[in-house]
């Protein structure tokens, strides 16, 4: 049930479709300006006429129409609706297809994959995995709601001179007894630290490039080391997702990969793509104003653009999908574009099946995160951090949950989520946490503390053995503002769906808890008043499930009681 659909049958202008006048029919900024609004502005060059006069031609034929009044002001034609019909319509609506609200069959039979966070092995995952990681989920979800069969890709950053750097400096410098002890937290220590002596010792460096060239050639002590690193680094990693309720179909990184690299190689050659340039071989792609794209090292070594190229291959000789998805930092879009390129030079023809997003770099305030500094905001400390600021403000506020410490995780981690998924902007930001864990304003802990209320209300009506049930003649007027809300979930999904833009439901599940939370404060939702009491259990009921929704979109916990 599409509200702008049912209005735009009633109104008639020549020239147009039902579909032409329901795109042009807008919500107005302000209920005072009606429900909907028309601007006749655009019309007034086809029309000749002013955008007034054309308000008030529309509004003359439509004096008969019961549906909604009409009034214009400056040229536009307010739309003011039968809160009584509507309600009845929305209603029925929400109830009789809450299970898969505002979902469509878009994705039926296709398969989707979706590459995501895709940590790096030997480092711990920072806040630009944790963006890649809430978009790449987010994106997940939506696609299975709009019938996509999803694999979840984590594609592991497991190959190249930095694990050449950290088996050196674990040789050198490392124990086997700390590395069990710390984890990834030694593992990473001892790549900052070779990788700082590495940019005055070039014999360093030198020998950590031997050493990856060992590890690609199969040298059985030092393949026995990485393959010990990599099963503490995604150990590590799982206990992260864990936190966020994310469990992944495919690890393979780009080690796996490189088994192909010689046939890709092959294929480049083959085809006249590739070129010497200062000893690398290298594609270029200067005519499409994409530089060049090395492709071999002067020593021999693969490198990720090769191990890229063979997984976007073989991914799709093994699965066959319809649509592939890489969710990485902004820093990467032009050597996605480069791969993209490459791929349709190799004759690739799913290619217009494969896209990439783009999220933003994050950076704290004292400046740009990097690991190879040693300078870095780790998902488990941002975690920490968030959860002991939930635990401050939960005491503050006081709270009866009886599991404190699992609600304080729910709602610390939450409201970084949320704080990166709220803002359609991929620009580069900095990442302040004060702001992030904040309870004020638009925030994660608003939107789960509302959710919470309904909840709780629901809870006490069944003490009561008090039934949601809808009386149409007993809702007030004021709860329309509420309930032509339920509606516009679906624009919100539909829309993060297809502009992979989760800010969508952000924005709404905001305005859905605002008004919730005005009419809370301006009516007592139970009352000695059973069937007004019933009606607006009706409404809370509705709030509660699409909150819910929102909350799971956005990769988000829905606690019941705050």
């Amino acid at each position: 049930m599409n509200i702008k659909e049912i209005v735009s049958k009633e109104i008639k202008i020549d020239g147009m479709t039902d579909k032409d006048v329901e795109k042009i029919l807008l919500v107005p900024p302000q209920k005072e300006m009606g429900d909907l609004t028309l601007p006749c502005f655009s019309l007034a060059k086809t029309f000749h006429k002013s955008p007034n006069d054309i308000a008030l031609e529309l509004q003359s034929n439509l004096k008969d129409c019961s549906l909604f009044r009409t009034e214009v002001v400056n040229g536009y034609l307010n739309l003011f609706l039968d809160e009584k019909y509507f309600s009845k319509l929305i209603l029925e609506d929400v109830q009789n297809n809450m299970e898969n609200y505002g979902a469509q069959n878009i994705g039926k039979g296709k398969l989707c994959l979706i590459e995501y966070s895709s940590i790096n092995v030997a480092k711990n995952p920072h806040v630009g995995h944790l963006c890649g990681t809430a978009y790449g989920e987010s994106f997940c979800r939506m696609h299975e709601y709009f019938g996509y069969n999803v694999k979840r890709l984590n594609y592991l950053g497991d190959y190249g001179t930095q694990f050449g750097k950290v088996i050196t400096a674990y040789k050198k410098y490392g124990s086997r007894e700390k590395v069990l002890e710390r984890g990834v937290d030694e593992l990473q220590d001892l790549y900052i630290k070779v990788n700082a002596e590495c940019e005055t010792d070039e014999e360093l460096l030198t020998e950590c490039r031997e050493c990856f060239l060992k590890l690609e050639r199969g040298d059985k002590e030092i393949k026995e080391l990485y393959d010990w690193f990599k099963e503490i680094s995604i150990e590590e990693a799982k206990r992260i997702y864990s936190e966020l309720e994310i469990s992944f179909d495919d690890w393979r990184g780009e080690s796996y990969y490189a088994q192909f690299n010689k046939e890709t190689l092959e294929t480049l050659n083959q085809k006249g793509l590739t070129k010497r340039d200062a000893g690398a071989l290298l594609v270029d792609l200067e005519k499409y104003n994409l530089g060049k794209l090395i492709v071999e090292q002067t020593s021999g070594a693969s490198i990720y653009a090769t191990r890229d190229l063979s997984c976007l291959v073989h991914r799709y000789d093994e699965y066959k999908y319809d649509k592939l998805l890489y969710v990485t930092g902004v820093e990467q879009e032009q050597y996605f574009q480069q791969i993209f390129q490459v791929g349709r030079l190799m004759g690739l023809d799913y290619m217009d099946q494969v896209f990439h997003f783009s999220t933003g770099r994050i950076s704290l305030p004292t400046g740009k995160i990097s690991s190879r500094k040693g300078a870095v905001a780790l998902i488990k400390d941002l975690f920490k951090a968030s959860q002991e600021k939930a635990h401050a403000v939960l005491e503050e506020k006081g709270t009866n949950a009886s599991d404190i410490e699992k609600l304080e995780k729910e709602i610390g981690i939450g409201a970084l989520i949320f704080t990166i998924l709220k803002s359609s902007s991929t620009k580069d930001s900095v990442f302040d946490l004060d702001k992030a864990i904040s309870f004020d304003g638009e925030t994660g802990p608003y939107l789960q503390y509302t959710y919470a209320r309904t909840c709780s209300i629901l809870k006490k009506a069944e003490e009561l053995n008090l039934k949601p049930q809808i009386d149409y003649d007993s809702l007030p007027t004021q709860t329309f503002a509420l309930i032509k809300l339920f509606p516009r979930f679906k624009d919100a999904i539909y829309n993060a769906f297809i502009e992979n833009d989760p800010s969508y439901i952000a924005r709404y599940s905001m305005n859905l808890c605002s008004e919730f939370n005005k009419l809370y404060s301006e009516m007592r939702i139970i009352s000695e008043d059973t069937i007004l009491s019933q009606s607006l259990l009706k409404l809370v009921e509705c709030t509660n499930s699409l909150l819910k929704k929102c909350l799971y979109f956005l990769v988000m916990k829905a606690p019941e009681r705050m």
